[in-house]
């Protein structure tokens, strides 16, 4: 018996099955076969949403994207002095991520090797959907007299990809990344 869904339930169905597939094979390991697989459709349903692979791939890289984007600004208090926000985000590494974490078996293959150019355009594109709330909380930030800086916009934006390599860089163990880390936004700021 044919099962008919809502188109958008279908299509995030599809994203979301996608997304697993791609972090266990890694882009070029995947096919839309593969996809259609994992969901137990026809490929001829996946093209009926998106008209390629990389088409999917990019709409779920999207989506994972705001969906941890938002859970990182869910856990920010944007209310706290800079001093304090930093203190507070570059406490321990499992509460920076505990917003990747929430979606469960995701973070293990986004941690795996097949998974790694998935997770590093991932944390991308979570950076980038971050860097406009981090600018707004600077700009006020300097209008409170907490910061004294030139550009706050420059400001955010480098200290978030400074951030993301710290992140990113395997040679690092967790306490480095955060000490590093917490010791350049000060310094970036005049703190």
């Amino acid at each position: 018996m044919r099962i008919v869904k809502d188109p958008d339930i279908r299509k995030i169905e599809i994203l979301d099955g996608a997304i697993k597939v791609f972090a266990q094979r890694g882009y070029d390991g995947t096919t839309i076969s593969d996809i259609a697989k994992e969901l137990k459709i026809s490929q001829g349903l996946c093209y009926r949403y998106f008209p390629s692979k990389d088409s999917i791939y990019e709409a779920a890289l999207e989506k994972y994207a705001e969906k941890i984007a938002n859970e990182n600004l869910r856990r920010i208090d944007m209310e706290l002095p800079v001093r304090k926000m930093i203190e507070a985000s570059t406490r321990r590494m499992e509460d920076i991520r505990a917003a990747e974490k929430d979606d469960s078996g995701l973070y293990e293959l986004f941690h795996s090797e097949n998974g790694r150019r998935l997770h590093d355009e991932l944390f991308l594109r979570v950076t980038q959907k971050l860097i406009p709330h981090m600018q707004e909380y600077l700009r006020n930030a300097k209008q409170k007299d907490e910061i004294n800086i030139e550009d706050t916009d420059a400001a955010a934006v480098f200290g978030m990809y400074g951030w993301m390599g710290l992140c990113m860089d395997k040679a690092l163990s967790d306490e480095e990344r955060l000490k590093k880390g917490r010791i350049a936004l000060y310094k970036l700021l005049g703190l």
